[in-house]
């Protein structure tokens, strides 16, 4: 049985969570409930070391914050550049690319009849570099992954789409969501590989620094959300690949979202911070 330790928020980070909340965002609530019973499972079971990982995480998060509760910005303003987006744009147009660490992400909106512009403003895609990575990704599993989902082929491309992460009008994330191959048509591997190349996610570009440093700081604090949000990905896939013959799944234009998740980061603040583990 894992040693249960109580960890209390240091007080800058309390003074950036009020920073926040002042911000209409956070509710300072004590829930520490999760969405479903598979997700608290999945917070429950981390390690000290990885809480405490995504506590440092998360202070990075509530600083991005901050940072631009302080200078009066919203999280988005360096890469819309204060203008409205235009639907299906990239923003930036070549995409954010760190192409020493081998990652990159852009940011775009869908039209109002294809998304609840109510809930969602737009959207994150966050990409691996396969020129950076491809030597440290296992063949034979990938091969094997394919070959469950009926023998699909590897894409040609340069880039392995991660995950997306959907933000509200305020830059606020509500979603963690996964889309089939076509959507974007880059590589495609299984849950284990995805979530060890999100393990050590992080850009250092020259544009789109502060988003950069708000997704790295993101993504980690929701650790245990990505986890649970690949391995029903790859469920989805599975449960769809053994109800038909042949290939084409992932090509498939009629099979868009394969798994989504709520994440809320009041909620993780608590359960990181407010409670025993």
């Amino acid at each position: 049985m894992r040693t249960e330790v109580r960890r209390e928020v240091s007080s800058s980070a309390q003074q950036r969570r009020r920073e926040y909340c002042s911000l209409g965002v956070l509710s300072l609530s004590k829930s520490g409930n999760m969405h479903n019973k598979e997700l608290s499972a999945a917070m429950a079971h981390q390690t000290p070391q990885q809480i405490s990982s995504m506590q440092s995480a998360a202070e990075a998060l509530l600083a991005c914050y901050a940072e631009l509760a302080a200078d009066k910005s919203h999280l988005l303003s360096e890469i819309l550049h204060d203008n409205v987006p235009r639907q299906w744009a990239h923003y930036p147009d070549d995409d954010v690319i760190d192409r020493t660490n081998g990652y990159q992400f852009f940011y775009h909106s869908h039209s109002p009849d294809d998304r609840d512009a109510t809930g969602e403003h737009g959207h994150f895609h966050v990409f691996a570099r396969q020129d950076v990575h491809g030597d440290a990704i296992d063949p034979g599993t990938e091969q094997d992954f394919l070959m469950q989902l009926n023998g699909e082929q590897p894409a040609h491309a340069n880039t392995i789409h991660l995950l997306c992460v959907s933000l509200n009008a305020k830059g606020v994330p509500n979603t963690l969501f996964t889309v089939n191959r076509w959507v974007t048509g880059d590589h495609f591997v299984s849950a284990a590989t995805t979530l060890r190349l999100l393990s050590s996610f992080t850009v250092q570009a020259r544009n789109g620094i502060k988003v950069s440093k708000w997704l790295t700081a993101l993504l980690a604090t929701f650790r245990p959300q990505v986890e649970h949000l690949l391995i029903e990905r790859d469920a989805t896939l599975l449960g769809l690949a053994s109800g038909r013959n042949g290939v084409g799944l992932l090509e498939d234009e009629s099979v868009e979202l394969l798994s989504s998740v709520p994440i809320d980061i009041d909620q993780q603040v608590a359960w990181l911070f407010d409670h025993e583990h």
